[in-house]
């Protein structure tokens, strides 16, 4: 990623900011994300007083998920959306984490896509046997398959022209806690900047993600590389995912390239920076996001925000 930042020319706003404020104003950014979430995604049973949607742990390890009516000390009652009004006995739940607003007539779709971010992946892993389509501004297009449950592989191309842009990756992952997921990834990108010309890139990144499918935070570190004589970087990767509503999802994705040398007459990416909204539905799911590029041009660095659109979709089972 680092070594694509070179090539590309951006001349839309100009912003002189030294390079570490950017860099610690992304890091503050995030643990406070951090901090807030780990504040929240747990309550003690005795504790869960916020009007919303909960998964109910219970202790013979049964999930219900269910609206927060009210309680007493001896018991919880929950509204749920197949079975009515549900009432809990106290000693009977484990845990009750928030997953949402209030129940909503319609359908709760959970998030089908939680082994990647915007344009970069976590540590959870696509299914078993199951392929995955996504199209990028619908001139790029992303295949992935799960292997097994451990190793999956994909590849994404410019749609009209593979030859252009392509990469192939690879990822073994596994889950390590119950709610720790650990992955290694490996990916090869090739660019053609001109007939005659394609750089080839390197990428490997351990991957770490806490936190279940519907509410994590993942944090990555890596390296990229080359033989064409382009400055390698190490990439660290930041991503934070929270579900608001029983069919979207909010998706922050940071990531800082480190140890890049900087040569005046180039122009090098420096990192990116992207929120945005997943809309989640039974198979598919539409990602709208900003994206925030930051880079070093002449000496200055600069942003140029971008918007980002993605289709994604599950081809069978």
């Amino acid at each position: 990623m680092g070594e694509i930042g070179k090539f590309i020319n951006f001349n839309r706003y100009e912003f002189f900011l030294p390079m570490k404020l950017i860099y610690l104003s992304v890091i503050l950014g995030i643990l406070l994300v951090s901090k807030g979430w780990s504040q929240d995604v747990y309550y003690e049973p005795g504790q869960s007083h916020i009007p919303g949607t909960y998964d109910f742990l219970l202790k013979n390890g049964t999930t219900i998920r269910g609206q927060f009516v009210r309680r007493d000390s001896a018991s919880y009652l929950i509204r749920t959306k197949k079975e009515g009004d549900r009432l809990l006995a106290a000693h009977e739940i484990q845990r009750a984490d928030l997953v949402g607003g209030t129940l909503r007539s319609g359908p709760d779709f959970p998030n089908g896509f939680p082994f990647r971010l915007f344009l970069m992946p976590t540590a959870y892993m696509p299914e078993k046997k199951s392929l995955y389509f996504q199209s990028s501004y619908v001139l790029f297009s992303r295949l992935d398959v799960g292997i097994t449950k451990n190793l999956s592989v994909g590849t994404t191309f410019q749609t009209l022209n593979p030859r252009n842009f392509h990469t192939f990756s690879a990822k073994y992952g596994a889950k390590l806690l119950p709610r720790t997921h650990i992955a290694l990834n490996v990916q090869y990108i090739g660019i053609r900047l001109n007939e005659h010309l394609l750089t080839k890139l390197g990428l490997a990144q351990g991957v770490v993600t806490v936190g279940d499918a519907e509410r994590n935070i993942t944090v990555g570190a890596g390296v990229t590389f080359s033989r064409q004589g382009i400055a390698s970087s190490g990439v660290v990767t930041i991503g934070y995912v929270r579900k608001l509503t029983p069919d979207l999802t909010f998706i922050n994705q940071n990531n800082i390239l480190v140890g890049e040398a900087i040569e005046p007459q180039y122009t090098y990416l420096s990192g990116l920076t992207s929120a945005g909204l997943r809309f989640n539905r039974r198979r598919h799911a539409f990602d709208t996001a900003l994206l925030l590029p930051i880079y070093s041009s002449n000496g200055l660095v600069r942003t140029s925000p971008l918007p980002y659109l993605s289709y994604m979709v599950r081809i069978g089972k």
